[in-house]
């Protein structure tokens, strides 16, 4: 499924958090796609950048700093801060849905208090004096910007990284809404597009484990393996995906970790956003669905495989979990 940002988000809501956030920090802040153009109005915008965007042979430089400035967030997996070609600074958060870049937030139009931080010029535009002849007209409106530290900026950066997977936590639950509607109702997605809403009982089928749906997305994606925010907890997922055959303990990934398990167990929610039990039943509930799928393997050899002795528990689970036996799930999976 594709994501366009416009369709994801309630945009009359997103940008009132804009408005507030863009306030509150005096940091002017937009919302882009991967191409650079505006998704959501522009909060804030300072009136030397609004002239700026204004003008048809500016605004392509103000689009092309954005666009690249999105791109660079992407590679480095982080907040990007730089100075655009005005050398106002601007930074740009990435919003990558499924590994796909699909739009950033872009905050900014500030001066720095310490102007001697090293920061990258995105754009070099081949004739200066275009800009240095706007700059020089609009000098009064330049010396409007608001000035701030780039600590006060990096902490505005890891608030709108917050937002950016929350955009993203979005985007997958309304996919899931509409893979299950469409399941509920047997439609295709062409389909789908002329319905009324569901019912509310549809609704509440539907929404039954949206809290989840999220690391359910993350375990299907990465089903051999899963690369952590928390480097202190690589080791544990590592270990987690390396003895599928064994039923690990948090007191198990502790040593691992060399971290308490009490802090170990509250890292792991703050990761995954679930508790350490629920999390590792639903993993080798993954790999049972996985197994069940592609091979031919007796349900008994499926529940040792997953380090479960006594298969009956296995099924009890897999059903208490699932909704059908190991038994349906493969007849289901291999109609499709």
């Amino acid at each position: 499924m594709s994501f366009e940002l416009e369709k994801v988000l309630d945009l009359e809501k997103w940008e009132r958090v804009q408005d507030s956030i863009a306030k509150t920090t005096k940091v002017a802040i937009i919302l882009v796609d991967y191409r650079g153009r505006p998704v959501s109005k522009h909060s804030k915008i300072q009136p030397f950048c609004h002239l700026a965007r204004s003008n048809p042979e500016l605004s392509k430089y103000c689009e092309t700093c954005d666009a690249r400035a999105g791109l660079e967030a992407v590679r480095t997996e982080k907040p990007y801060i730089y100075h655009c070609h005005f050398d106002i600074v601007d930074m740009a958060i990435p919003i990558l849905i499924n590994d796909r870049y699909v739009g950033a937030i872009m905050a900014g139009e500030i001066l720095l208090d310490d102007d001697n931080q090293k920061l990258e010029k995105i754009l070099h535009v081949p004739d200066q004096t275009i800009l240095d002849d706007f700059k020089t007209k609009n000098q009064e409106l330049f010396n409007q910007y608001p000035k701030l530290s780039l600590t006060e900026l990096l902490q505005v950066a890891d608030m709108l990284a917050r937002l950016s997977e929350y955009i993203v936590s979005e985007a997958i639950k309304k996919e899931y809404l509409i893979k299950m509607y469409q399941q509920t109702i047997h439609l295709t997605p062409k389909e789908h597009d002329s319905l009324v809403p569901p019912t509310t009982e549809n609704l509440e089928v539907m929404q039954k484990d949206l809290n989840s749906t999220l690391l359910n997305q993350r375990l299907e994606d990465f089903s051999q393996g899963y690369q952590t925010k928390n480097q202190q907890l690589q080791p544990a997922l590592d270990y987690l995906y390396a003895n599928k055959t064994q039923l690990v303990t948090l007191k198990d990934l502790a040593k691992v970790t060399n971290l308490s398990q009490s802090h170990l167990s509250r890292l792991l929610k703050e990761e995954l956003g679930e508790s350490f039990k629920t999390m590792y039943i639903k993993m080798k509930m993954t790999w049972a669905k996985e197994l069940l799928a592609t091979t031919d393997l007796t349900i008994t050899e499926i529940s040792e495989q997953l380090g479960y002795l006594e298969s009956s528990y296995f099924v009890r689970l897999f059903k208490r979990t699932q909704g059908v036996t190991p038994l349906n799930y493969r007849k289901i999976s291999r109609k499709h």
